[in-house]
């Protein structure tokens, strides 16, 4: 027997009368000697079949405890920053620049799950003494914020992107970029706000549901947003940039570039740019200017300088234009169509509630439900139309006094459209605001 009982070795002799042993004989000896669990009962029988002798065999083993197993997480969710440069297709092609979608998740969706250590197996040594195994290591609750924890699960306590580090999880409407966003980190797509430290480098591209916050400077990029974009340096868009927010725009300039805002874009110079807002555009800061291309502002504009000596082309733009009026006669057209189908279709519906009450049931039925189908979807498409024409007149009713505002001087070269009506620039005007009147674009002096 070793030190540890764990193991008990035995060697026959040959008796001098040539008497052989049995099994049961070496069992009890066994037994004798305190060996009381563990005998291999298959290396009695070869010794005593085979007979060996003069040889130690292993005729006992004890049971090694066996430890229990570490606490763990399951996580149910994945982590897209793990997901870093290009990356192989399952076509075997290179994806040089992917889109990172993030994990969204809602209020009360399971997270993760922790798993306890466990307390593993008992041993035991051939004298029958019990030993007691290593329980597992427990690990510590996941630190972080916007979760909450039952039972020992993890659940989402509002709707976010999930972020998963080395110590916890976090929860958050706001995914922030250290750095630069470029090929190495990949296009974004994000339901919620995104916050830049650094630039964002040519041929990128961001979609966000929420604002959009650059600290650095934006290149040729394609970038929406479904609230704000803030870029606190500029952006040089190669005739092929451009932004599309929801809400206001501000940069510090334009060149190149194409921005659409739903609101107002403020910024300080715009060179070889077309600039579109539904609220204001504002022109303003030390030697800002708009060079060449067009800016147009529902509400009107305030710049600084248009234009310059050379006479280059810049045109500006305010009101209601001629393309927003029939668009909304276009849309009081369907309103007024789709209503008509949904009438015909109420009508036809309920001609086929009072068939289906007769023995013609199940044709008539089916031929029911389908239009209340095509009804459901005639509803939702008047709706729709119904929101665009709301929009629709309350930007023309915005635009309706609308005037544009030259702080210092707009030069030959320049064209001011209000509302459709357009007038050339033929000489340097200084201090001038456009207004609408009678159909006529009038300049006054502002002082």
């Amino acid at each position: 027997m070793d030190t540890e009982g764990m193991t008990a070795r035995l060697k026959l002799h040959p008796n001098v009368t040539g008497q052989k042993f049995t099994v049961n004989e070496l069992k009890d000896w066994l037994i004798y000697k305190n060996v009381k669990t563990g005998i291999v009962e298959d290396a009695l029988h070869d010794m005593v079949v085979q007979g060996i002798y003069g040889i130690f065999m292993e005729v006992a083993r004890g049971k090694e405890p066996v430890k229990g197993k570490d606490g763990h997480f399951i996580f149910y969710v994945k982590n897209p920053e793990n997901e870093k440069g290009p990356k192989e297709l399952d076509n075997g092609e290179v994806e040089y620049v992917h889109t990172k979608e993030y994990t969204i998740v809602e209020e009360g969706d399971l997270l993760a799950e922790y798993v306890p250590a466990t307390n593993g197996e008992y041993g035991y040594t051939i004298d029958n003494t019990m030993r007691v195994p290593m329980r597992g290591k427990e690990l510590p609750r996941l630190k972080g914020r916007g979760f909450r924890i039952e039972e020992g699960k993890y659940y989402a306590a509002a709707h976010g992107k999930v972020e998963i580090t080395e110590i916890g999880m976090q929860v958050t409407n706001l995914l922030e970029i250290p750095g630069d966003l470029d090929i190495n980190y990949g296009h974004v797509k994000f339901d919620g706000d995104v916050y830049i430290r650094g630039d964002v480098k040519s041929g990128m591209e961001i979609k966000a549901a929420g604002n959009v916050d650059i600290k650095g400077h934006v290149g040729n990029c394609v970038i929406e947003a479904g609230k704000n974009i803030t870029i606190n340096n500029g952006m040089q868009g190669k005739f092929s940039g451009r932004l599309k927010a929801g809400g206001n725009i501000t940069c510090k300039f334009f060149e190149n570039s194409k921005a659409v805002a739903g609101g107002d874009i403020t910024v300080r110079s715009v060179l070889h740019s077309n600039l579109a807002a539904e609220g204001k555009i504002k022109v303003e800061g030390r030697e800002s200017i708009v060079l060449g291309g067009s800016v147009y502002a529902v509400r009107g504009m305030e710049i600084s300088e248009a234009g310059n000596q050379m006479e280059v082309p810049t045109k500006l733009a305010a009101g209601v234009l001629p393309a927003m009026m029939k668009r909304n006669a276009e849309l009081l057209a369907m309103i007024k169509k789709v209503e008509e189908e949904v009438e015909l279709l109420d009508k036809s519906a309920r001609i086929m509630e009072r068939i289906t009450h007769t023995k013609v049931a199940k044709e008539t039925a089916n031929r029911r439900r389908k239009i209340i189908q095509a009804k459901i979807i005639k509803a939702t498409e008047l709706k729709k139309y119904k929101e665009e024409k709301l929009r629709s007149e309350e930007l023309i009713n915005s635009g309706k006094k609308a005037r544009i505002t030259v702080e210092k001087i707009i030069f030959p070269g320049c064209m001011v459209e209000i509302s459709g009506n357009r007038i050339e620039i033929k000489e340097q005007i200084k201090h001038v605001k456009f207004v609408l009147k009678d159909g006529n674009i009038e300049a006054a002096l502002l002082y």
